[in-house]
């Protein structure tokens, strides 16, 4: 082999590997190429034709949309649940009934057993002070009487109502001045006067809150003031027992007892124990001698008490003791006119 052919073969022999390693470099960028398609078409999750990173799970999603960001579920919306109504019993009102204060006939809310309980948890639900105004004085039946609470008032100023109801008067009444009286669905009556101004009339349904009347002295007043009572079956009971004068606020975590024992309203804390209006306690006899005793013209064994009950007047009364009208009357210290109410207690003997 002479020179000439050994340079020909190195030369080829040169080229060849030269070759090769030209393919292997272009095949290399083809492979790469077809990966890289390939991982963009897998990896996208959006329209715009950007790659994707090929990491996947640790991609960067700042500058992503919230919605895509948090996923393609819809958001949860919050459903309006309706609001279910209140049943109110209809209440409405005569003439004679929007005359007085006091008016106890056609208001009796105890059951038969004289007895009414009601809770100031469930009735703080639907209560609204009704005016809040520094304390001035309370309620009082001894001495000077004073049947309610009085909070001092800026003149004009709204006087709102306490539970909702219905309004039973709203007139210039006496020593009261303008004067509204609401009776609330559980029985119970309100009173707010000295109003300059009421702003509701009798049948007027109201709720906790609503305005009632703009403050003032009318009445029997020497300043701007709201007097404030709380009435059972007619008569005024302690309103401390109920709210707190103080912070403007009910009371709570308590039960009022109320009673009613032949006609004698009375409200506690405390619930009474072992009475009830059918049974009277036996009188216990005096001690006294026994000359004293026989010349009594009525022992304790003779004297007989009955209650009233619904729909009883004095002549059926008189007729089931077989006694009269005016005896009932003079036993009683009371008049033929007079209205019985549901367990007064009647001396029939």
């Amino acid at each position: 082999m002479n020179l000439k052919t050994i340079g020909i073969l190195i030369l080829s022999s040169a080229l060849l590997l030269s070759g090769c390693s030209v393919f292997k470099k272009t095949s290399g960028k083809k492979d790469k190429k077809e990966q890289t398609v390939t991982l963009q078409i897998e990896g996208s999750s959006n329209s715009s034709g950007q790659q994707s990173d090929q990491s996947g799970e640790n991609s960067d999603m700042t500058d992503l949309p919230d919605e895509a960001a948090e996923g393609s579920s819809s958001p949860i919306q919050e459903l309006e649940v309706p609001e279910i109504p209140v049943h109110r019993p209809e209440i409405t009102f005569s003439e004679s009934e929007t005359a007085h204060v006091g008016m106890t006939r056609n208001n009796n809310p105890f059951p038969e057993s004289g007895e009414l309980a009601l809770d100031l948890d469930k009735m703080k639900e639907e209560f609204h002070y009704p005016y809040n105004g520094k304390y001035l004085r309370g309620f009082s039946l001894s001495g000077r009487r004073h049947t309610g609470v009085d909070i001092k008032a800026i003149p004009r100023d709204t006087i709102r109502a306490a539970w909702p109801g219905v309004v039973r008067m709203s007139k210039l009444y006496s020593g009261y001045g303008n004067v509204v009286v609401i009776r609330h669905y559980n029985g119970i009556e309100t009173v707010y006067s000295h109003q300059c101004k009421n702003l509701v009339q009798p049948n007027d349904v109201v709720e906790a809150g609503d305005p009632v009347g703009l403050a003032g002295r009318t009445g029997r007043a020497t300043t701007e003031h709201l007097h404030f009572e709380i009435r059972i079956a007619g008569t005024p009971v302690n309103p401390a027992l109920f709210i707190d004068t103080e912070n403007h606020q009910m009371k709570t975590g308590q039960t009022i007892y109320c009673y009613n024992r032949g006609g004698r309203i009375t409200a506690s804390t405390r619930q009474s124990v072992g009475y009830t209006p059918e049974e009277e306690p036996e009188e216990k006899p005096t001690v006294a001698t026994t000359t004293r005793q026989s010349s009594t013209p009525a022992s304790s064994s003779s004297v007989q008490y009955h209650y009233v009950k619904k729909g009883e007047t004095l002549s059926h009364i008189a007729v089931k003791y077989s006694t009269t009208v005016s005896k009932l009357c003079a036993l009683n210290g009371i008049k033929k006119t007079s209205i019985l109410q549901i367990n007064q207690k009647l001396r029939v003997k």
